[in-house]
């Protein structure tokens, strides 16, 4: 069994401070294998943010992976955004913008969504398409997590536009195999199986709320665990209440023959 924690989200300039304690002290109790971070690690690309962004990472004591969000490129600064838009998250997060671990029965795959020209939809290149596709088909005994900042899916409730070549990201990947995404910027939970192709539900949508923002937009603070098999995962959403991170709900799903199925009902606490 491999863990995972994902957060997203972070908005440092605009976290709370209060929560910068739990936030560690869970995750250090969770002990995950890795820890991904699903973009807009902060507010606004400024190096002030981004130095306790990192320092704040690096003091998780665990393995960590991370891929930038829209909030992490200049919007702004119109110059830094055009000819350098990654310098300061180059800087001090990751010179890699998608980066790939191999834990075994489990790889994660990076996805830099980010376009400095479609700020706040993200985009998903089709050498990226290709490239994950490869990954989930490759001969390997695994299951493979797709890290991204921007969903491939909205629920009717959205009102942003939909990341520029997302349902042929799905269309394809569904062809390619069974797998995961993770993903943030909407500041609301959802955990499903979707895109139905044949009917196979080839791909399993994660996506957290923010980690520490005040930007909440009506929902909790949360972040994810995952316990991942080669065949099946358990989620664990982890909310903020009371000046501690709670267990809030744990879901199991197994890969069968028509993809991903949920395994009994939703746990509460």
């Amino acid at each position: 069994m491999t863990r995972l924690v994902q957060i997203s989200d972070l908005h440092f300039g605009r976290e709370d401070p209060d929560l910068l304690e739990p936030l560690r002290t869970a995750i250090g109790a969770a002990a995950p294998d890795l820890v991904v971070m699903a973009g807009d690690f902060v507010q606004r690309a400024r190096a002030s943010q981004f130095r306790p962004a990192a320092d704040f990472m690096n003091s998780l004591g665990r393995p960590w992976l991370g891929v930038p969000g829209n909030h992490d490129i200049p919007l702004y600064n119109l110059l830094l955004r055009a000819w350098d838009p990654f310098r300061r998250y180059r800087r001090w997060i990751c010179q890699e913008l998608a980066p790939t671990v191999d834990l075994g029965e489990v790889r994660v795959v990076g996805l830099n969504t980010t376009d400095p020209w479609a700020h706040q939809r993200g985009r998903v290149a089709r050498a990226d398409v290709d490239r994950i596709g490869e990954a989930i088909s490759a001969p390997r005994a695994g299951l493979t997590v797709i890290a991204a900042h921007h969903p491939f899916h909205h629920t009717e409730d959205i009102e942003k536009d939909l990341m520029v070549g997302a349902s042929d990201a799905l269309e394809h990947w569904a062809r390619c195999g069974p797998h995961i995404i993770m993903s943030g910027h909407l500041h609301q939970w959802l955990v499903e199986p979707f895109v139905r192709r044949k009917g196979a539900d080839m791909t399993l949508q994660l996506h957290c709320g923010t980690g520490l923002s005040t930007r909440r937009r009506g929902h909790p603070n949360d972040f994810a665990v995952l316990d991942c098999n080669a065949d099946d995962v358990t989620i664990t959403r982890m909310v903020a209440e009371d000046g501690e991170f709670q267990r809030a709900a744990r879901t199991r799903y197994v890969v069968g023959d028509h993809g991903w199925q949920r395994e009994g009902a939703q746990i509460e606490r």
